[in-house]
């Protein structure tokens, strides 16, 4: 009798060390790893490394600092959660992984803890991470081999906007950055080495993302994002759940993928510019796939598009359902400057640079198609003289050839991106790096009969300004930056 008790005692005890966890205080503590070993009660012990038998919460008012390199190993059902702030900036790295080789600990969670900040950790083989209402930070962070018990992405966010910052994303079995198709998220993301992610080859991009929050685009910028399952896209910005988007998706380099791009729904603004696109054809199934940019939706899905270089997949670009993307309108009021360069795309034995499979008339003037007669870029462009029920592409004038890269640098290095355009109400810029000038640059908004409207002064750090149009009336605008020693200038379309 008393051993079935000690038999029956023990298990209760076994029971309660699985499920126990420890939770800071909620005072106000600011703890580094080695005081939260020494206040936990043995849910985390220092063996010449961390060793986390048990879940920890980091409680509201509390934070854990900790800013020397370190080894932190997780038991297997351990997930870290973060209710207050956690900031980890070792000089080198702080690795977390799992205790037992050959496992995956729980992972991390974040809610409401935008003042959370890592830097130069390693997370391996870990559930993913959640982000719940917290706009906070990965900077030089490294994801390898994550799997998906904790999160469908390495990255999940749900009404979260963070910074994630020259980060690498490598072999993790599902998409590097996903965000909820309601979760009012808009990441910036930039830099970032994102490379063979959704190792489980399910019918997902590397990036994965819904609805913006209100007036932030979704930045997707400098990025390298390297394919290699099959089934495996690239960028996926999608609001097949209702809402809206707003998305910049500038100076990436995407190969290898299932496809390189896709714009899916309704509500959607993008800005797609100065990309390499090429090489997204590893499916090589073209009514599946292969596109270097897609676009489906209503006439409310818009997408200005100038400056890419797409080549070598199954499609260049695909337009399809009702959606309305501009590649190109110059003239004396330029829209789009176009300037996107369509080479070696194709299936089947047929090239296709831009097939407009909807009724809708599509500005692509100003881009280079591969070649110089005219006879061969219209062989390259499916639209109404293939298909009458299709729209017309006005790809007149185009260019001739592609341009020198003198010319090409010449372009780019004084380049001020601003979007939407035409706008309603404000405009977003983004601005190149004026930390170097010696006097303050200033932005002016002029009418087109000379009259200046605004004047305002540009920051020199935050590269990213928003303009209020309101009380402006509309029409054709000259927007010029004045560095001093140079002069900038871009037209806006107020409507």
């Amino acid at each position: 009798m008393i051993k079935n008790l000690t038999i029956g005692t023990y298990l209760v005890l076994l029971s309660h060390i699985l499920v126990a966890q420890y939770q800071t205080p909620g005072t106000g503590v600011s703890w580094d790893l080695d005081e939260l070993v020494e206040n936990a009660g043995g849910a985390i012990l220092y063996m010449g490394y961390y060793e986390v038998l048990q879940d920890i919460t980091i409680s509201s008012n509390d934070t854990l600092r900790h800013s020397i390199n370190g080894l932190v190993k997780m038991h297997s059902s351990v997930l870290f959660t973060v209710e207050g702030v956690l900031q980890l900036l070792p000089p080198d790295s702080i690795l977390f992984e799992p205790f037992d080789e050959g496992q995956f600990f729980k992972g991390f969670e974040f809610d409401n803890s935008s003042a959370s900040y890592l830097k130069n950790c390693i997370l391996k083989n870990a559930g993913g991470t959640n982000l719940i209402s917290s706009d906070m930070s990965f900077e030089n962070c490294s994801f390898r081999y994550n799997d998906k018990s904790n999160s469908t992405g390495v990255i999940d966010l749900y009404h979260s906007s963070p910074q994630i910052i020259q980060c690498k994303f490598y072999e993790n079995e599902g998409p590097a950055v996903l965000s909820a198709a309601n979760g009012q998220s808009s990441p910036y993301i930039y830099g970032n080495s994102i490379i063979r992610n959704n190792t489980a080859n399910t019918n997902m991009p590397q990036l994965n993302l819904g609805t913006s929050a209100p007036e932030i685009p979704i930045r997707i910028i400098k990025n390298t994002i390297e394919g290699f399952y099959d089934k495996a896209g690239g960028i996926a910005i999608t609001t097949l759940a209702g809402g809206s988007l707003e998305c910049v998706i500038d100076s990436n380099i995407i190969f290898n993928n299932r496809y390189g791009i896709t714009a899916y729904g309704f509500d959607i603004t993008s800005t797609i510019s100065n990309n390499i696109i090429r090489d997204n054809n590893i499916e090589n199934l073209p009514m599946q796939g292969g596109s270097g940019i897609n676009y489906w939706g209503g006439t409310s899905n818009v997408s200005m598009v100038y400056g890419n270089r797409i080549h070598g997949n199954l499609w260049g670009i695909t337009n399809t359902g009702d959606a309305m993307p501009n590649l190109g309108q110059v003239g004396t009021d330029t829209i789009n400057p176009g300037r996107n360069k369509f080479y070696e795309n194709g299936n089947g034995g047929s090239e296709y640079a831009f097939y407009n499979n909807t009724p809708n008339a599509i500005f692509a003037e100003n881009n280079y198609w591969g070649y110089s007669d005219p006879d061969s870029v219209e062989a390259v462009i499916f639209h109404y003289p293939d298909d009458e029920s299709l729209g017309l592409v006005d790809y007149n004038p185009y260019l001739d050839s592609l341009l020198t890269r003198s010319q090409v640098n010449r372009i780019s290095k004084f380049n001020v991106l601003a979007y939407p355009n035409p706008a309603e109400n404000f405009i977003y810029l983004e601005l190149p790096d004026f930390r170097y000038l010696k006097e303050e640059a200033r932005l002016n908004l002029i009418t087109n009969s000379g009259e200046k409207v605004l004047s305002l002064a540009v920051p020199t750090r935050n590269k990213l300004m928003k303009i209020n149009f309101s009380g402006l009336s509309k029409g054709l605008y000259i927007l010029e930056i004045n560095t001093g020693n140079q002069l900038l200038r871009s037209k806006v379309i107020i409507q």
